[in-house]
């Protein structure tokens, strides 16, 4: 009788034997028996099934054979000569689905894990590429300056109506230095490089270079990547200008925190809000920034109850 008849039969003795089927243990030992093993061992993946009727003793000779691929399945049999051909071992292996299949599970949940890995990890170090092309680009020229124009725009304002009024010469004089201040980053931006404070103190003293009369800054984080502190830190220069231009006089305040593996930054202002379909389709760009390095960005207003906007990225 051939080596597939002989399994196949004893297995099926195996089935009928019981109302309930057989652990797999109690199967391979059946294919042990059946083909005149004293030893014999099924791995499946990561999970091993063995059964032995002694000790191997010195000098037993061993056969090893291997019966599939993701996961591995790979049957040992001592002695050497009773191993079946692979065809034989099938009905095993069929019944052996559920238990393989465990296995299965657990490597495709581990292969889909690694990819998401990978993804995340090209990802990062996309953006910590293009973060270092962009310093030579106008988006950062255009980001870095944009707060200063803003807030010089307004004081240029408020001068032409008061420069006959007592503290006239003071508010030309805070003119003069906005001037200077905005020369100064745009020049250090078209060089190509972060805004020097950003570099030297990180976010956390780069934000509080944003405070003036109606900016408040809140800040409790650490140094972080630079990918990191960059996309945030233009992402409040872009959000506090935005609350100049559109709340003008409001008061804004600016929130820095690292909390679960993220660092936070939100921008808040007690200006009039806005609806979702209104300006919050001009904050495209603030969400490319911070969706490149895997952050999230989130817009809570409504007319006549301010805005704010929070940005989270892990670090």
């Amino acid at each position: 009788m051939r080596a597939e008849e002989v399994i196949g039969d004893a297995l099926t003795t195996a089935l009928t034997a019981s109302d309930t089927p057989p652990p797999p243990s109690t199967l391979l030992a059946t294919v042990a028996e059946a083909i005149g093993a004293h030893r014999c061992e099924l791995r499946l993946g990561t999970k091993a099934l063995s059964w032995s009727a002694r000790e191997t003793a010195p000098g037993d000779d061993v056969a090893t054979l291997r019966l599939g691929t993701d996961p591995d399945i790979i049957a040992t049999v001592a002695p050497a000569a009773a191993m079946p051909g692979a065809g034989a071992w099938q009905p095993l292996l069929l019944l052996l689905t559920p238990y393989a299949a465990e296995d299965g599970v657990w490597h495709a949940r581990r292969r889909r894990q690694e990819a998401v890995r990978r993804r995340d990890d090209v990802r990062w170090r996309a953006s910590a590429d293009m973060e270092h092309e962009r310093r030579r680009l106008e988006r950062d020229l255009h980001d870095g300056a944009q707060h200063h124009l803003v807030a010089l725009r307004m004081t240029m304002a408020i001068a032409e109506h008061q420069q006959h009024e007592q503290g006239g010469e003071e508010r030309l004089a805070s003119l003069r230095e906005q001037l200077d201040t905005a020369e100064r980053l745009l020049l250090t931006t078209a060089r190509g490089v972060l805004p020097p404070i950003l570099a030297r103190e990180g976010l956390s003293g780069a934000l509080v270079e944003l405070e003036d009369a109606n900016v408040q800054v809140r800040t409790d984080i650490s140094r972080l990547l630079p990918v990191v502190e960059s996309a945030l830190y233009f992402f409040a220069l872009e959000a506090v200008g935005n609350a100049r231009r559109h709340a003008p006089g409001a008061r804004i305040l600016v929130e820095a925190r690292l909390e679960g593996g993220r660092a936070f930054v939100r921008v808040s202002d007690d200006g009039p809000g806005f609806t979702a379909s209104g300006e919050a389709g001009g904050l495209a760009s603030l969400a490319h920034r911070i969706e490149a390095i895997g952050g999230v960005l989130d817009v809570d207003s409504s007319r006549g109850t301010g805005t704010r906007i929070s940005a989270s990225v892990p670090y």
